[in-house]
């Protein structure tokens, strides 16, 4: 009787806190001005003409992953790099007929089984001729082939265009503004604008891109350039030398233990991706301003043999200090965030050089992949760390550092296995072992055991579900997807994870455990539902604790309903519900609610995308994500806490076959309740896109 009363008190305390979200979300809705009831009135409004643009697919896509790489505050790149990426294949679609795996791969959310099924199935049928025939293969459902759509190319491999010497390219120009990030102190203009520049022509590549972040200067140092200035020119054959860049790129190898400045892949726990990998060197084209290598690359292939070599020399943001017995420089912090609109950070600008240098091999027989791993870095300055601190005492000191690894992949019937070995300059080690395996086709069970030592260093290296750091943690994750009926999909993962020295918040060895279950219902191509159930549990320091810490686990449970209707060819209608709760020092609730719509207009070609979403949480530890449709290569994933409400509009107008132009505006309303009044603060943001393509 005790148990069942405990649950009913449950029960009423949530659905307490929900009549309280809600009833505030009416308040709110009564605050609303004209503009946006207008906005809200014509998105409902109006009826259909033209099929919305592939743009609206990949913004579907990206969404799915790109929240949970914005709640990982370790690695909040990884969602601008994901962006880019998927925008880049939908220009530049895979060609699925040529049943090459390596340009299957660029399909980098796949996994290997399904980059695998998919070469064999067009060897045994010669060809794919409807994007709709790719449900039929092995390990592919309607829910992956219209998520793929937009980023493959029919055209089979001898009807293929032959490299010519015309010209192709595209240029992209951003401004955006916000009315919070004037600052009388920045030594630039509050805006924020990019400019990008990219060609091709026959097997020649390349681009330019300059960024300017919010109150830095337009244009500064000797000789004057803009804040932050990326350049690559690449060469791709079919001989011996496969590749050639010169200027800024990224490199992956194996697993990503030693090597991987690209995309962190393994990115959900219920969404694995293409966890085993794949080698590869490419142009940067970012705007990330750190992590990314600057110097020449170049790939050989001779037989089954593949030899890849890099040299760079790039300098890194860091705050220098010195020892005053002996006046040596060493490094106190090293800066991520790029901007440089402040005295401190511009001080700080490009004060660590650093260079680089790797080899791998990788030799690729029938069902088996190895590679053998070199890399080094040398930096201009040491890293010092205090040794009387018990929490820095596996830091990495010193200047140089090298990292040796050794991977494989083998494929053995229905299973793929995977793994890496990589020891550093202190012969600390890390390993990463992995297995796919297929039972049917319409199951799929992925496995990982991962053990990153204390004190392991790779200057660039992000393994698979790794700390920040990459190092200390040993883990196991686990997940499946389940076709379990016709239209419904069931997938679940979970991650236990076990520090052995102290970690972020925890002065002692803990564990920790994540899991989460996704289900999707598409009873009609114009119809889908989904929802998401999230459990995280993390342990932390009781601030209020005398002498050695006592440590309180943190639970976090999040809900989340997705519904998305298309009623007519060019309009769709999406809304979500988000509820979460959890916390460190003042657990709490969070609840969002968001509506989105999309149009498109026949004459003139113009896309318009709405969302309002109100939402109200307990504490910054509660606070919610929701990705928005923003600028094409570009990415917004805000984070919403407090009480208050959002409002975006944005328009994409086609002007000529070769230019568009994309205009947003965005409003954000917090509420602070007092005895009297309801102050608000308001941020509003004002972004242009001019998209040129030659």
């Amino acid at each position: 009787m005790k148990a069942c009363a405990n649950k009913e008190f449950k029960f009423r305390t949530t659905l307490s806190s929900f009549a309280e979200n809600f009833a505030l979300f009416a308040v709110i809705k009564e605050n609303l001005d004209l503009l946006k009831i207008v906005c809200l009135s014509f998105g409902l409004s109006i009826t259909s003409h033209k099929t919305l643009c592939q743009e609206d697919k990949i913004s579907e896509i990206i969404s799915s992953v790109a929240e949970e790489l914005a709640s990982d505050e370790d690695d909040p790149e990884a969602a601008a790099v994901f962006t880019e990426r998927l925008f880049e294949l939908a220009e530049k679609p895979v060609r699925i007929n040529s049943a090459d795996e390596s340009e299957l791969s660029r399909l980098f959310f796949l996994t290997d089984f399904q980059v695998k099924s998919l070469a064999d199935y067009i060897h045994s049928t010669g060809r794919i001729f409807t994007k709709y025939e790719l449900a039929s293969v092995t390990g592919f459902n309607r829910s992956l082939a219209e998520m793929i759509s937009p980023f493959i190319s029919l055209e089979s491999s001898k009807s293929s265009k032959k490299d010519t010497i015309i010209l192709h390219g595209s240029f992209i120009s951003n401004f955006s503004l916000k009315n919070n990030q004037s600052d009388t102190m920045y030594p630039g203009p509050p805006w924020k604008a990019l400019s990008r520049l990219s060609f091709s022509t026959g097997k020649l590549s390349g681009g330019i891109t300059a960024e300017k972040d919010a109150g830095e200067k337009i244009i500064s140092g000797k000789p004057p350039l803009p804040d932050f200035l990326s350049a690559n020119l690449s060469w791709s054959g079919t001989g011996i030398l496969r590749k050639i860049i010169i200027g800024d790129f990224t490199a992956r190898f194996g697993t990503g233990i030693g090597l991987n400045t690209g995309l962190r892949t393994g990115l959900s726990l219920t969404q694995a991706g293409y966890i085993s990998g794949n080698d590869e060197i490419r142009p940067y084209s970012s705007t990330c301003e750190y992590g990314f290598f600057r110097g020449i690359a170049g790939r050989f292939r001779t037989g089954k043999t593949t030899v890849s070599l890099f040299c760079s020399a790039d300098k890194t943001d860091a705050a220098i200090d010195t020892v005053p017995e002996n006046s040596m420089r060493f490094i106190r912090t090293i800066y991520r965030t790029g901007q440089h609109n402040t005295s401190s950070s511009l001080l700080s600008k490009d004060a660590l050089a650093e260079f680089s240098y790797g080899m791998n091999v990788l030799f690729d027989l029938r069902n088996i992949r190895t590679g053998l791993l070199f890399t080094g870095s040398r930096l201009s300055v040491p890293v010092a760390i205090y040794e009387g601190d018990p929490e820095e005492i596996f830091d990495f000191k010193g200047r140089d550092n090298y990292n040796a690894s050794i991977y494989y992949k083998a494929v053995m019937g229905k299973i793929i296995i995977f793994g890496e070995l990589c020891a550093d300059r202190s012969m600390k080690k890390a390993f990463v072992q992995g297995f796919t395996f297929r039972p049917d086709s319409r199951l799929t069970i992925n496995s990982l055991y991962r053990n990153y030592e204390p004190g392991f260093a790779s200057f660039h290296g992000k393994g698979l579900l790794s700390s920040s750091s990459g190092d200390n943690i040993r883990g196991i994750f686990g997940n499946f997807t389940f076709e379990a009926a016709k239209h419904l999909f069931i997938s679940a993962g979970c991650d236990l994870r076990y520090y052995p020295w102290l970690s972020y918040r925890c002065s002692s060895p803990s564990a920790s455990l994540s899991g989460e279950v996704r289900i999707r219902y598409m009873p009609d191509q114009d119809l889908s539902f989904e929802s998401l159930y999230s459990y995280r549990r993390y342990p932390y320091d009781n601030p209020e604790a005398m002498g050695v810490k006592k440590q309180h686990n943190m639970l976090t449970r999040s809900f989340k309903v997705y519904a998305r209707y298309s009623p007519a060819e060019n309009l769709t209608i999406a809304t979500r519900l988000d509820y979460k709760t959890g916390g460190y020092e003042s657990p709490g609730t969070g609840t969002m609610i968001v509506q989105d719509i999309g149009y498109r207009l026949r004459s003139p070609e113009v896309a318009l995308w709405l969302r309002y979403g109100i939402f109200r949480t307990g504490s910054w530890d509660s606070r919610l994500y929701a990705y928005e449709n923003d600028l094409v290569y570009s990415f917004s994933v805000p984070a919403f806490y407090g009480t208050g409400e959002r409002i975006y509009l944005m328009a994409d107008w086609k002007i000529r076959k070769s230019m568009n132009l994309r205009i947003k505006y965005g409003l954000t309303d917090t509420y602070s309740a007092s005895d009297y009044q309801i102050a608000t603060e308001e941020v509003r943001e004002l972004r242009l896109q001019l998209r040129l393509r030659f």
